[in-house]
């Protein structure tokens, strides 16, 4: 214990050095190039710190700092710092805490600015000057993230728009991590990559998903409390035959499109959770169409009634991207389960199917949002692939008018419930009416593409739609 009572060690340092069996030469070369007492204490008492990694670290620190302790950055080091914009004083005061030299390429590499270094490097100069607990390894608190944000709730709350703030609100067009790692939080280097395949902000953002998140939290509701189920009363057999063939075939729209986002949603980066928040709560929403319709068909001495051919589910199951899904479920198919839910409310028979109807079209209305604003945001970055949607709509659109041709028991469910039964003049009547709710459809499909920046549209429209916004002649008298 001679070289533990050495004056220049302190026997608290010496003793740490004799548990982890590292040389107290070691020691005295640590010391020797400046680093403080309790910096090399805490060092050594992190787990896996060897006397072999001890003097890998000390000799390269030597060799930085040459004679006299000037750093000197290696030029491996200087490349990494001058192609990222860090400055080489910055580079040398993080060489003389000791980081080294393979660590804080990897860390610059890895997107840390400037600025954040700046601030964490100050932290570790204070903390190197005024001491710290041995007990504790706290480097976890010392991360260059941006400390003293506070946001303070609004009329509506505290949302998830209002956190992002400072450099919180930095949303890159390209989000570089493949892990699960929070934006804005400290990336950890050998973290294994989750899988992800959607990168680019383009491929999936929407400015008002953050805004739709807040709604369908604040506005949901339950079927099996929030519906007046003891208002449905019995009704004639065609009336409530064709009702059930609408729950059953809303049901089939729900599990659909809830199986489609919950494929996706994995797919996407956490750089862009606006989104994936907003995604999960229109999930829970298809789930709840799916529910509320099943409940509905067996509410009233029904059941469910046949399945539909399907053809129009592959446009969207088979969609090789993103934007190419969302374009065809969230505009296309989601206009025409719009135009049902209208025709549903205007068709109720009691208050709770008017109500059913008007939840609904509360929850699809945010999925058309999203649905035109993601749209919308894509081609604004990419104006040069704007046949590219036109032939995603071309091959949903054939399919769409492939399918209505083919399903007859929804297009005949339709025309008992807007006909009022089953009679020659109710049919007729009732064909007439679903004329009508096919051209309101078709018509705000192509308002809302003309909104997400596809005006053009309403000439390329599939041929068997475009007759529903063709405007009929004038008379002459008109004219005149």
């Amino acid at each position: 214990m001679a070289d533990a009572a050495a004056p220049d060690i302190p026997e608290d340092l010496a003793q740490v050095a004799q548990e982890k069996s590292i040389p107290l030469e070691l020691v005295r070369r640590a010391m020797a190039l400046g680093f403080p007492v309790e910096a090399i204490k805490m060092q050594m008492s992190q787990p896996g710190v060897t006397a072999e990694a001890a003097e890998q670290f000390i000799a390269e620190q030597e060799k930085i700092r040459g004679a006299g302790g000037e750093i000197s950055v290696p030029p491996e080091l200087k490349a990494i710092a001058d192609e990222f914009g860090w400055p080489e004083e910055l580079v040398k005061r993080a060489l003389k805490l000791g980081a080294g030299v393979d660590m804080l390429m990897n860390q610059i590499k890895a997107g840390i600015r400037p600025d954040q270094a700046e601030r964490f490097i100050e932290q570790q100069e204070r903390a190197q000057q005024g001491g710290m607990e041995a007990a504790l390894d706290l480097s976890w608190m010392k991360v260059p993230t941006e400390w003293g944000i506070r946001v303070r709730p609004g009329k509506k709350g505290l949302t998830v728009g209002m956190i992002n703030v400072g450099t919180y609100a930095d949303i890159p067009d390209v989000w570089p991590y493949h892990t699960e790692m929070p934006r804005g939080a400290y990336p950890l280097a050998g973290i294994p990559t989750m899988g992800y395949t959607i990168y680019e902000k383009a491929e999936l953002w929407a400015d008002n998903c953050a805004d739709l998140y807040e709604e369908a939290i604040q506005r949901r509701w339950r079927p099996a409390t929030d519906i007046p189920w003891d208002t449905v009363e019995p009704l004639p057999d065609e009336i409530e035959k064709a009702m059930c063939q609408v729950c059953t075939y809303l049901c089939e729209k729900g599990l659909l499109a809830g199986d489609v986002v919950g494929k996706w949603l994995p797919e996407m980066s956490y750089g862009y959770h606006e989104v994936k928040l907003y995604l999960s709560t229109a999930e829970f929403d298809y789930a709840r169409q799916f529910e509320i319709f099943r409940k509905r068909a067996l509410s009233n001495g029904g059941g469910m009634g046949m399945q539909s051919p399907g053809y129009f589910h592959r446009a969207i199951i088979d969609a090789r991207g993103w934007t190419e899904t969302s374009a065809v479920l969230h505009i296309l198919s989601n206009s025409f389960v719009m135009g049902i839910y209208q025709l549903g409310e205007y068709t109720a028979h009691n208050e709770a199917e008017s109500l059913i109807y008007r939840l609904c079209m509360q929850d699809v209305a945010r999925q058309l949002a999203y649905g035109v604003q993601h749209l919308k945001y894509f081609l604004s970055r990419h104006q040069d692939r704007r046949a590219e949607v036109h032939n995603y709509l071309n091959k949903g659109e054939a399919i769409f008018v492939f399918e209505e041709e083919k399903d007859t028991p929804i297009k005949e469910a339709l025309i008992i419930l807007l006909g009022g039964g089953t009679s020659g003049e109710q049919v007729a009547d009732g064909m007439s009416k679903l004329e009508y709710f096919r051209t309101r459809w078709v018509r705000d499909y192509l308002a809302r593409l003309a909104a997400a920046g596809l005006p053009d549209r309403r000439e390329k429209i599939h041929p068997s739609l475009k007759k529903y916004v063709q405007q009929p002649e004038k008379t002459e008298a008109q004219a005149a």
